[in-house]
């Protein structure tokens, strides 16, 4: 089984409405104009496999332990907003939508959503992320054995998943939109 995450660079407001009228996300599931859920007037939207979107927090779960508190504190507030469950004292990622709506948003369907001013700020903590600190407590982890060929084990992979949330969030504070990051059922 397989299933893809789906990035919706949305503007904020069509995407709070369309939510609160769908009661969740069958508004970009089920939308009558367009029964496959594609080209939503208000969003723009980018894809990425799921398995490789998921490992990376649990390779980050794994390496954080390895982190010095100071550089873990920098790299969870990122990595936090974009991943859920990564360990003790790690923030939870955002779910703006459910707060803008009212309506209860499952975790396994709406992975995070962040309206423009969070975008913002969680674009901050993506700059400060203390790359070479981690890299270095990188080389000395130990990770498990691979399951599968998806499973993120190294540092370059991990950093090229990373990557696509540092895109999204350039994409959509440059744009003024918010972050809508669904999870294929």
């Amino acid at each position: 089984m397989s299933f893809d995450v789906i990035c919706l660079i949305a503007e904020w407001a069509p995407a709070v409405a369309a939510c609160r009228e769908s009661r969740g996300a069958d508004f970009y599931w089920d939308a009558p104009e367009n029964p496959n859920g594609d080209d939503l007037p208000f969003a723009i939207e980018r894809a990425r496999r799921g398995f490789d979107f998921i490992e990376a927090g649990f390779y980050y779960e794994i390496l954080r332990r390895r982190l010095p508190s100071r550089v873990r504190g920098k790299a969870d507030s990122f990595f936090g907003s974009v991943y859920h469950e990564l360990g003790p004292g790690c923030p939870e990622p955002p779910g703006d939508l459910a707060d803008d709506t009212g309506i209860e948003l499952a975790k396994h369907e709406m992975y995070y959503s962040m309206r423009p001013t969070t975008v913002r700020s969680v674009l901050e903590h993506a700059r400060a992320v203390p790359w070479p600190e981690i890299e270095h407590a990188a080389t000395s982890a130990v990770m498990p054995p691979r399951i599968t060929r998806h499973d993120v084990r190294d540092i370059e992979h991990f950093r090229s998943i990373v990557w696509f949330h540092q895109e999204w969030l350039d994409e959509a504070a440059r744009t003024g939109r918010g972050l809508i990051v669904l999870l294929s059922q």
